[in-house]
């Protein structure tokens, strides 16, 4: 596995539909717990989580793979290139996701070490 693999099991938190936590982690189980949580939070999650918000998600099945790995490469690329005040707000914004998608990467780190074990 890779980390573009590893970034579209994990976009699936984002989709509007049911979530198969099982599924991520048996993509997820070949990474560290702290590479994850990393991976989904300051890749992933910046990138994604305006679908999981919208009243109506334009992404209900699935990100495509290739695009929302542009998306993520975009998304690192801007940030490294920013000053104070753009990491600083992305810092915040790292919080807040955090705080939003507690839930989920509870659930998903207990199906990670589940599959791991």
């Amino acid at each position: 596995m890779n980390d573009k693999a590893l970034c579209a099991a994990l976009s699936d938190l984002f989709i509007d539909n049911q979530i198969d936590y099982d599924a991520i982690a048996t993509v997820a189980k070949d990474f560290t717990l702290e590479h994850v949580e990393t991976v989904l939070f300051e890749w992933v999650a910046p990138v994604c989580y305006t679908n999981a918000l919208a009243p109506t998600p334009s992404v209900w099945s699935g990100f495509e793979p290739e695009q929302l790995w542009s998306e993520i490469v975009e998304y690192r690329r801007k940030l490294t290139a920013t000053g104070f005040i753009g990491r600083w707000i992305s810092h915040g914004r790292q919080i807040y996701l955090r705080h939003k998608f507690a839930q989920e990467w509870e659930e998903l780190a207990k199906c990670i070490r589940k599959v791991s074990a």
